[in-house]
């Protein structure tokens, strides 16, 4: 029988805003081509895609307090390509309408889309978009090369030896012929197959209902570590949070409307820019971040969230796998100065992260899946804890990443959304400034969301304060 994947703690907050609030938090990969590339080559990085981890579905546990599991879908979207051309201007326009309004659902399908269009200067826009719930952006970029170079591989692809149609398809017989064969078992001996069937449906039971009875010790025992956890905290150098009190994100953005912007630079000038201020790649990303939120009047004093990803080498079941740091900016830091401040307290954050200090809220994670969303909604909304900068670095990625059949892909853009804000609600998705970052290649691409509509309250806002503060560190860019 097949391994059974569930939902994980790193799961649950995608699953929590969903069921709470009806949303879907969904990433996007951007590949921006000089020429369109060939349909056959489209349609068959889409049919890998079918076999890739992002080709899954979830399925609800049938006890109480079992997590809810993952199972490798049957069915796939059909690749999506415009008749007509967009002008180069409409880019964003039409890439930033594909993400909020992608038709994406985690249990009933599909949980992926792959759409492109064809630019009048001749080029070719491509978006894949997938929910979070399903894989975090390392998980998604590293599915989407492994199509593009044709080994996509998802281990709950596996057909579990107590699925006849499965046995069927595994004996060396197509996905087609599989279901036939099926159909004619079926009919030759229905209770055959109900019976096995009735015997499936008890076997998952009692599974659950064992999974159900391991999350609750497991919340248990989370609950012990908190307390640990935060007893530690108190003692620690971890960072206070020293903000000033500001307005709700719902009344600093009333709109619930984001506005974007992408830059790429080449990884060479990057870096060389950064070692001349005594920082870093990710250093640099952050001060750019903060001095163009700051630039905007938001505040001085801001919290730095720097997603981490933990995933082990050999996991490559789960869909989310990231952890998170704080760093606190009080400081002044100005285009130009000097990083090597910022470098060290972000260098003492990952150290702590690495020796297992985590936040107390995190260990409380099985906790939040038993109780009622209600009460986890109240809890999560009280506080004011949210950063105001998110600087997520997805990693780097070959040349592999941008080559789509005979064309290779200028720059890869990568970022994420949630659909379903509702403006009428309290509730925001986001706040300040998140970034996602990727590196193809030579070239080095982030994508900029700004959310707070009081500070950031034209379109352009954000592009204008962006590029004043790269022009300040001397940088030279590409916005797209």
């Amino acid at each position: 029988m097949a391994a059974v994947a569930r939902m994980q703690p790193e799961d649950t907050t995608y699953w929590l805003v969903r069921e709470a609030f009806g949303w879907s938090v969904v990433l996007q990969i951007l590949w921006r081509f000089p020429a369109a590339p060939e349909r056959a080559d489209l349609e068959a990085f889409a049919e890998r895609l079918r076999h890739s981890v992002l080709n899954r579905r979830l399925v609800r546990a049938r006890t109480p307090f079992a997590r809810h599991r993952w199972e490798h879908a049957d069915f796939a979207p059909e690749l999506l390509v415009d008749e007509g051309t967009i002008p180069v201007d409409d880019i964003e326009s039409w890439s930033g309408t594909e993400l909020h309004s992608s038709p994406l659902d985690p249990e009933h399908g599909p949980a992926w889309r792959l759409r492109g269009t064809p630019i009048t200067d001749g080029g070719f826009v491509l978006s894949l978009t997938a929910l979070h719930l399903i894989a975090d952006g390392r998980t998604m970029v590293t599915a989407a090369t492994a199509a593009l170079t044709g080994t996509p591989s998802d281990p709950l692809a596996r057909p579990p030896i107590h699925d006849p149609s499965s046995r069927v398809a595994a004996d060396g017989l197509g996905p087609r012929a599989a279901r036939r064969a099926v159909r004619r078992l079926s009919d030759s001996a229905p209770g055959i197959l109900a019976t096995r069937g009735a015997t499936r449906r008890l076997g998952d039971i009692a599974l659950d209902a064992a999974d159900g009875v391991g999350q609750v010790a497991t919340a248990g025992l989370g609950i012990g570590r908190a307390a640990m956890a935060f007893t530690r905290h108190r003692g620690s150098r971890a960072p206070v949070d020293e903000r000033p009190a500001k307005p709700q994100a719902h009344v600093r953005s009333p709109l619930a409307r984001n506005s974007w912007a992408t830059v790429s630079v080449e990884v060479a000038h990057w870096e060389s820019v950064a070692r001349q201020h005594g920082g870093t790649t990710n250093t640099l990303f952050i001060a750019v971040l903060a001095g163009a939120l700051r630039a905007s009047g938001y505040g001085t004093a801001l919290k730095i969230g720097i997603p981490v990803s933990r995933r082990a080498e050999d996991d490559d079941a789960g869909g989310n796998a990231t952890a998170g740091v704080s760093v606190q900016l009080i400081d002044e830091l100005i285009p130009g100065g000097d990083l090597g401040p910022l470098r060290r307290q972000c260098k003492e954050a990952f150290t702590r992260l690495s020796a297992g200090e985590r936040a107390p809220h995190v260990h409380l994670l099985p906790l939040v899946a038993l109780l009622p969303t209600v009460l986890v909604v109240r809890a999560a909304t009280a506080g004011s804890g949210m950063p105001d900068v998110v600087a997520s670095n997805l990693g780097d990625f070959g040349d592999e990443l941008r080559c789509l059949g005979g064309v290779s892909a200028t720059a890869v853009a990568f970022r994420g959304i949630a659909q379903g804000v509702d403006p009428a609600e309290p509730y925001r998705f986001g706040d300040g400034v998140q970034s996602w970052a990727i590196r193809t290649g030579d070239t080095w691409t982030f994508s900029v969301a700004a959310f707070d509509e009081q500070h950031f309250p034209h379109p352009d806002d954000l592009r204008k304060l962006l590029a004043a503060e790269l022009d300040g560190w001397g940088v030279e860019h590409r916005m797209w």
